[in-house]
């Protein structure tokens, strides 16, 4: 047996011994908060962060409100990395590797924190409000899907809705819902053909998005936000 031949041999068996495995364990997940849940509260903000960001960060972008009556809950992706333009700690909620186990991970998670602050108040007196940038569009999605919380208005900033799932089951769960498409008309990511992408999501599955844009790109400018709290 030549060298290359012996090397093939080795290589085949050491292929059909390697198994991938996987085990279910407990871990820390991190979220930041603005203002304090009382009973003088009117809105609950649950903000779901984009690729690359940490929740610390995101939260800031609620800081105009007035903590006595909002309670603001960013959540952060369970995985995190070092973004390599700055080489600073990121996070995000997901990748293709193993998606489901994810998937399931972070709706576990976003349940969690659903049933810490939000099961037990009044919703005739306090607002539930979800607002997803990006990536997290898709993670509330998926999360409100699998669970199907109470809420009032859902923002999707610059985000996709997952065209791999179908919601005409949740039709009822959704109908007295705001829900909410905002976006910039320079967004890199939301192109004009994926805005068509969008808009047929929408259409197949019979769901009442209120779909506008502003001046802007892949962002959340302060004042837009303002803005657009304001109009709710």
């Amino acid at each position: 047996m030549s060298k290359k031949e012996q090397k093939k041999s080795i290589d085949s068996k050491i292929a059909t011994s390697v198994a991938h495995h996987k085990l279910l364990v407990s871990r820390t997940a991190h979220y930041s908060t603005f203002g304090t849940l009382t009973k003088k509260t009117e809105s609950i903000w649950l903000i779901a962060h984009g690729y690359g960001q940490l929740a610390r960060n995101m939260v800031r972008r609620f800081d105009h409100l007035d903590p006595q009556k909002h309670f603001v809950i960013a959540i952060e992706g369970l995985n995190r990395f070092y973004w390599h333009e700055n080489n600073k700690p990121a996070a995000c909620w997901m990748t293709s590797e193993d998606r489901y186990d994810e998937i399931e991970d972070y709706v576990g998670y976003l349940d969690a924190i659903y049933s810490r602050y939000c099961r037990h108040v009044d919703y005739r007196k306090v607002k539930v409000n979800l607002f997803g940038f990006s990536q997290g569009c898709a993670t509330l999605w998926r999360w409100i899907y699998a669970a199907q919380p109470h809420f009032h208005n859902m923002i999707n900033w610059a985000g996709w809705i997952p065209e791999d799932l179908t919601y005409h089951h949740m039709s009822s769960y959704l109908r007295e819902k705001k829900i909410y498409l905002h976006y910039g008309n320079n967004d890199h990511f939301i192109t004009e053909e994926s805005a068509k992408d969008i808009a047929q999501v929408i259409a197949d599955n019979d769901l009442n998005v209120q779909v506008s844009q502003f001046e802007g790109g892949h962002v959340i400018p302060k004042q837009e936000l303002v803005e657009f709290i304001e109009r709710l």
